[in-house]
């Protein structure tokens, strides 16, 4: 079924939750890939969540109609700027001995051609970075704060920036890397905290703001910049 005859009644599994202890409503949205969002404020539950999305099932299904018609013509290429350790840089495309090269910031890697879309081999590049740097970040941030954990994963989350089990594995989203090298450690230093305090209690955001006293700067750069992010 194409999406333009799709108006049936929004499915969970077609939605991202999201809980925000500042959030102090929910609110459903469309991302730029056309996913459906959903923030749950404190106190709230995923069941409130689904059916506040679906009494707007309508407006989200429009939103995503409008999305993947502007995704159509996009992509990425020579000349546009992305996020990189929180610089805006821009993508320059050459030739090494009539090899293309994609060069931005102090990287540069050789791709299939020289009109491309830059997407998918600039996320290759960007996550294998992401799985030689964050995971020695974590290692020196828990010898900082006398923590342990189990191990850590990169992955491709859509609305997370980290996570951490009870059993102590955590999982970082790869365009950390895109952020500022203080934002991206701010979030290892939250997913580590969870190894002392499993939730969002107020007890948990006094270890946080103890150990990183200006995370607030931090979330507001990621909660500006999220969509830039994900491209």
């Amino acid at each position: 079924m194409s999406f333009e005859q799709n108006t049936a009644v929004l499915k969970k599994d077609e939605i991202s939750f999201c809980r925000r202890s500042n959030a102090k409503r929910y609110i459903a949205k469309v991302d730029s890939k056309g996913e459906i969002i959903v923030t749950i404020p404190r106190g709230g539950t995923q069941r409130e969540a689904l059916g506040f999305a679906r009494k707007h099932t309508d407006w989200l299904r429009g939103q995503q109609m409008k999305s993947r018609e502007t995704l159509k013509g996009k992509g990425l290429h020579p000349g546009d700027r992305i996020w990189f350790r929180g610089e805006f840089v821009e993508l320059e495309v050459s030739k090494h001995w009539g090899r293309p090269v994609l060069r931005f910031a102090d990287q540069q890697f050789f791709i299939a051609d020289v009109g491309m879309d830059l997407s998918r081999p600039l996320a290759e590049h960007l996550r294998g970075l992401a799985k030689k740097e964050l995971p020695a970040l974590v290692r020196e941030m828990a010898m900082r704060f006398n923590l342990s954990f189990k191990r850590v994963s990169i992955r491709d989350q859509k609305t997370r920036w980290g996570s951490c089990s009870g059993l102590g594995a955590i999982s970082l989203n790869w365009r950390l890397v895109l952020a500022p090298p203080q934002t991206a450690e701010y979030i290892v230093i939250h997913e580590l905290m969870h190894l002392e305090e499993m939730n969002h209690s107020a007890a948990f955001w006094a270890l946080v703001e103890l150990a990183c006293p200006r995370y607030k700067e931090h979330e507001r750069w990621l909660n500006d910049h999220q969509s830039e992010l994900h491209w």
